[in-house]
């Protein structure tokens, strides 16, 4: 990850530079006669009260011992009594200026920002301020560092659904879609994000990469298996904060024109895979509406043979990474690179993904086949698994953070309750016991926070009907 910052090891403190709340004079100490002096009614003769010593004092905020060098971080420091406040904003050294009264104070501050798909909040207090005369004038807050994914997978639709205009029994796969989401309150670039699928395609079926102790050949590596095929975005892509983004797998059209149990993937405002970029990808699935623009085409790069990027809809296995699409690209071409513990041949060969770039993962496994299912991520990038019933429109949806999302003050009034999308009513069915109805909460103007645990199998839910589906 790039670094977000310089960070200097001198302490430097320009008090001149800033501006900050001045503790209020209630007199005018230079002119004992003005009428505005209470305590000095009969003029230069009579001695008013002295004057309170304000004293210059600077707050330096640190990370790793060393000064933040981050200019305009708001710096609040409060009185014992927690009756006033004061602030003052960060030089390029990072450092808040004041000037106070002798007494003691508590400081802090918070910087929030993003890079790379991933959300980073700076936090830290110091509630040992105690200014006096011949005390010190210099103080630290120390930060500590807090990330978070601020992009993840909100849902991923595979399954299939209904198809009972064909017969009995009938079942449709061609429309799946992924949602990604931003998760935080700051705008977020998907531009360099990067799709891949986990090898086998599917959790039931033969994986060599594990070793006769049972471990992952790659649990303590630096990589996971890419398979099949990597994706990117053409153009540069950015989501607004609590907002998501809908990227259509195969085909990006009304699927609901020739199967009423689908859902319609043909708004301009969706992005598709375009399997043209992949010449090999000539699977009759892929489709595309006139309707998505060009610039919303994802271009991708084969890995293995086949027709059409192997996700399986009874048990996908995605993740999305931050990664220039030209180290993508590097990554598929350089089969000297590749890892052969499935086999050596085109169909089995894997390209060595870095895990440093992995921002999530989902896991799912086909609930017919649970038994004979194993995880298929390393523990560092996913753990747990979510079990889904293949066909019947089901989407594997994430679950509310609930108390993330009743923190937010801007939510009051507008969280809808008694959630009943889940499939906890059928065998093998799951719910969001957060009771929030996110879609519900989402169009009454709440903004939602999803769980993010690195677990498939506690932040999402069988949900009973697409999203999408309207």
């Amino acid at each position: 990850m790039r670094k977000l910052f310089a960070f200097f090891t001198a302490t430097v403190f320009a008090l001149s530079l800033f501006s900050c709340d001045p503790i209020p004079d209630p007199v005018n100490p230079d002119d004992p006669n003005t009428p505005e002096n209470p305590d000095n009614p009969d003029g230069p003769d009579t001695p008013g009260p002295e004057t309170p010593s304000v004293f210059d004092i600077a707050v330096q905020l640190q990370f790793n011992g060393a000064a933040f060098a981050q200019a305009g971080i708001d710096v609040e420091l409060v009185d014992a009594a927690g009756t006033a406040s004061y602030h003052a904003e960060t030089n390029d050294n990072g450092a808040a200026a004041f000037q106070l009264l002798a007494g003691a104070y508590s400081a802090s501050a918070t910087f929030k920002t993003a890079a790379e798909g991933v959300r980073i909040v700076y936090n830290g207090s110091n509630p040992n301020i105690v200014v006096t005369a011949e005390g010190d004038k210099q103080f630290p807050i120390e930060l500590q560092k807090v990330e978070s994914k601020q992009i993840i997978i909100k849902e991923v639709y595979t399954t299939g659904c209904q198809n009972s205009a064909a017969g009995a029994g009938k079942s449709y796969s061609n429309d799946a879609y992924v949602i990604l989401y931003n998760n935080s309150e700051m705008e977020a670039d998907a531009s360099n994000i990067v799709f891949g699928a986990i090898a086998p395609s599917t959790a039931n079926a033969t994986n060599k990469f594990y070793n006769t102790d049972g471990v992952l050949v790659y649990e303590n590596d630096n990589w996971i298996p890419g398979y099949s095929a990597f994706w990117w975005f053409s153009s540069e892509v950015k989501i607004p904060a609590y907002s998501q983004i809908v990227v259509v797998l195969f085909g990006a059209i009304d699927h609901t024109q020739t199967v009423a149990e689908s859902v319609n993937l043909s708004d301009p405002s969706y992005y598709w895979m375009n399997n043209s970029s992949v010449s090999a990808f000539t699977h009759a699935k892929y489709s595309v509406s006139e309707n998505i623009p060009a610039d919303h085409y994802l271009n991708g790069i084969q890995i293995n043979l086949g027709t059409a990027w192997v996700v399986a809809n009874n048990s996908p296995g995605i993740y999305i990474a931050q990664m220039p699409s030209s180290e993508a690209i590097a990554l598929a071409e350089n089969k000297d690179a590749y890892d052969t513990t499935q086999g050596s041949s085109g169909a089995q060969a894997i390209a060595k993904f870095p895990k440093a770039n992995v921002i999530d993962a989902i896991d799912v496994w086909n609930s017919a086949q649970v038994a004979k299912s194993k995880p298929r991520f390393s523990a560092d990038i996913n753990t747990g698994y979510l079990v889904i019933t293949n066909n019947n429109g089901y989407s594997a949806y994430r679950n509310v953070d609930k108390e993330a999302t009743e923190a937010l003050a801007e939510n009051k009034d507008k969280l809808v309750y008694n959630y009943a999308g889940g499939t906890e009513d059928i065998e093998g069915g799951s719910t969001d016991t957060s009771g929030i109805d996110a879609e519900a909460s989402i169009a009454a103007g709440a903004h939602i926070i999803y769980s993010e645990t690195n677990d498939s199998g506690k932040d999402f839910h069988q949900r009973k009907v697409a999203s999408l589906k309207k």
